[in-house]
C-alpha cells in the first residue's frame, strides 16, 4: 500500500511539474503567436472578418497572461510583443500562420482554445 502511495505522488508530481513548466523555446514560439495575434487584431473589419479580430484579441489577452503567470514578465512579454508584432504589422491577414499558431497553443495549453474564445467574444 505504502508504494501505492508514493507511486501516486510521482505521477501527480511528474505531471504537474511537466505542465506548469514552459521550455525557453516553447515560451519564444508563444510570444511569436502573441506578436501574430496583436498584430492581426489591429486589421480593420474591410481586411478581416470580425469572428477573425475578436479570436486575435483573444489570443492577444491570454498568451500574455499566460507568459506572465509562467515566469516573463509584463515588460519583457510587452516589448517582444512589439518587436513582433512592428514586423508584421501593416501585412494581410496570414490564415497559415495564424492556424499554426492556433494549433500550437491548443497542443501545448489545455483549455487554451476554449478560455481564447471566451476573452474575444467579451471585447465588443
Amino acid at each position: 500500500m505504502k508504494n501505492f502511495f508514493i507511486f501516486t505522488f510521482f505521477i501527480i508530481f511528474v505531471f504537474t511539474k511537466s505542465n506548469a513548466d514552459i521550455s525557453k523555446l516553447e515560451k519564444e514560439k508563444l510570444v511569436e503567436c502573441l506578436g501574430l495575434y496583436a498584430a492581426h487584431s489591429f486589421l480593420t473589419q474591410d481586411k478581416l472578418s470580425l469572428a477573425n479580430i475578436e479570436h486575435a484579441l483573444g489570443g492577444k489577452k491570454f498568451l500574455s497572461t499566460y507568459l506572465e503567470e509562467n515566469g516573463m514578465s509584463a515588460e519583457e512579454v510587452n516589448k517582444k510583443m512589439i518587436e513582433i508584432t512592428d514586423k508584421i504589422y501593416g501585412q494581410p491577414f496570414d490564415e497559415k500562420a495564424s492556424k499554426n499558431c492556433d494549433d500550437y497553443v491548443y497542443n501545448l495549453i489545455p483549455g487554451s482554445k476554449e478560455k481564447m474564445d471566451e476573452l474575444g467574444s467579451n471585447q465588443y
